[in-house]
């Protein structure tokens, strides 16, 4: 059987990369719940809901609930894709969320299969089929590529028609060069950080004198441009390129308060995600042969420089570039090591690779993250009497941000705050201000038997279900003490009746102040 499985794999060695890159990333689609970041949740599925169900009254498909002034995120191309398919899904009665985003992952664990296939091909184009097989490998299997491959990162999903843009520019078919800068668009109106990336493809062609590629090229991102940015903001929003426009306004003035770091930050993070030997190997490859591959890495050196200069700075950022860095740096590695030595350091470099990887994929590929959140409200999803909920945060000044997908809960939610605690909490609800709460969700265990104590004293209450953290999100802390792990413990309002009389230390006025405290946030 073995022998079978070698001769077909000699044959045929794209197809069984394909399946072994397909058979990891569903593992993740399946296993691995939640979301990675905050952008790949709240910025696409949460707004994407949100134009469906926005305060709780369900929209049409031609009349999606839309408001300008709140809406600044990515460009519009992604979300509005994750709004037809839910659409689609709500016409049918599909509509558990976690049977909801278990399919998601799973059209995007396909998806990432053109990372892979296009990765061969680009690399056969620059190099020999050893050097092709090994980068589709690395491709497929590399220790995070399958975590990310499923989650909804536009850092993730704008790499497919780049590469494609990218394969298309290299193969010099000038018949193929406008679907290359249609491609290029496709990529830009995902990520609008790619034109730094496929905008270099025309300065190329144009240094090189090739005045009628470089015009083909840029026709075809135009035309692409004006389709995808133009013509469906404009559908969507009444004005064309609104989230570009809009985009940029705001990293204008908004750049410096995100996450930043040294100007090195970026390299340090290529080293941990090809483990630190590859990375410094293929380095010295690329250097050594850059002219050989100037194409693909002009593009990427501006990219990462821009990155690196740019004063938020957050890991995901520099995905688009890193099948490129992985093709060049195996291609160029490759060319150097055809002598005996080079060979043998060659052998040792992979299984270091490949020991080191495995074990970090098997792990990573299971993993889930942040899913107390998650978790918690589809609970209340479950429950038929959880109408309205509040959360209690009187250990601390600090509003949670729910993802209210989970729970297909579109209502306003309160907080219970240091400032208007228990009894000002009451009173507002008395006074009209919150609705009674169904449910009430206690983060964090610090203090939480004085907190639950102190909720009683008002309101009758008793314990629900309590939802803990992941092991990787427990994890993470510990190498990160800013990320805080979360337990989120869920009591159910047993009586809707105050056990108190109003407080007369707090007046409606100081409770309704609390709300709009809340609604801002």
């Amino acid at each position: 059987m073995w022998d079978s499985f070698n001769r077909y794999y000699r044959i045929h060695p794209l197809r069984i990369i394909l399946i072994f890159g397909l058979l990891f990333r569903l593992l993740s689609a399946v296993y691995s719940k939640g979301y990675a970041f905050t952008d790949d949740h709240y910025f696409v599925i949460e707004e994407a809901q949100q134009w469906i169900s926005q305060g709780g009254e369900e929209r049409d498909f031609f009349n999606p609930n839309i408001i300008i002034k709140d809406r600044l995120s990515h460009g519009a191309l992604y979300t509005t894709s994750h709004y037809v398919l839910f659409q689609v899904y709500r016409y049918f009665g599909f509509l558990d969320p976690m049977a909801v985003m278990l399919t998601v992952r799973i059209i995007h664990a396909f998806y990432s299969l053109f990372i892979i296939f296009l990765g061969y091909k680009i690399a056969r184009l620059l190099g020999s089929q050893r050097t092709a097989i090994q980068a589709s490998w690395i491709l497929a299997l590399l220790w995070f590529m399958p975590f990310l491959s499923v989650r909804n990162l536009v850092e993730m999903v704008c790499i497919p028609p780049l590469m494609w843009a990218s394969y298309w520019v290299l193969k010099n078919d000038k018949k193929w060069l406008l679907w290359a800068g249609i491609l290029s668009s496709v990529a830009f109106a995902l990520r609008f950080q790619t034109i730094l990336f496929s905008g270099m493809f025309g300065v190329i062609l144009l240094y090189r004198c090739q005045w009628r590629e470089a015009l083909r090229l840029l026709l075809g991102f135009l035309l692409g441009s004006l389709v995808l940015l133009g013509l469906l903001d404009y559908v969507l929003f009444g004005t064309p390129f609104y989230e570009l426009v809009s985009y940029i306004e705001y990293n204008a003035t908004h750049s410096g308060e995100y996450p930043n770091g040294p100007w090195y930050q970026y390299l340090l993070v290529i080293m941990g995600m090809f483990l630190f030997l590859p990375a410094v190997i293929w380095l010295v490859a690329i250097i050594r042969k850059f002219n050989n591959y100037a194409v693909l890495l002009i593009p990427t050196i501006i990219f990462f420089a821009f990155h690196s200069a740019f004063p938020n700075k957050q890991e995901r950022f520099i995905l688009p570039v890193i099948p490129f860095i992985i093709i060049i740096g195996v291609t160029a590695w490759g060319e150097l090591s055809k002598s005996a030595n080079s060979i043998r350091w060659n052998v040792i470099t992979n299984r270091f690779f490949w020991i080191i990887n495995t074990p970090l994929l098997l792990i990573l590929s299971v993993a889930s993250t942040r899913t107390a959140k998650m978790e918690a409200m589809y609970y209340l999803f479950k429950q038929n009497d959880a109408k309205h909920f509040a959360i209690e945060s009187t250990h601390r000044n600090y509003m949670e941000y729910m993802p209210r997908f989970y729970g297909n809960y579109w209502n306003p939610y309160q907080h219970i705050l240091p400032k208007c605690a228990s009894e000002c909490f009451m009173d507002s609800v008395e006074n009209g201000v919150h609705p009674f709460p169904d449910y009430v969700l206690f983060f964090d265990s610090n203090q939480l038997d004085q907190r639950v104590i102190k909720l009683q004293e008002q309101l009758q209450i008793e314990p629900a279900k309590t939802i803990y953290s992941s092991w990787l999100d427990r994890l993470i802390p510990k190498l990160n003490p800013i990320v805080k792990s979360q337990e989120i413990y869920i009591y159910r309002v047993v009586d809707k009746k105050r056990k108190l009389p109003t407080s007369t230390g707090t007046s409606a006025v100081e409770a309704a102040a609390s709300t709009k405290a809340t609604k801002a946030s």
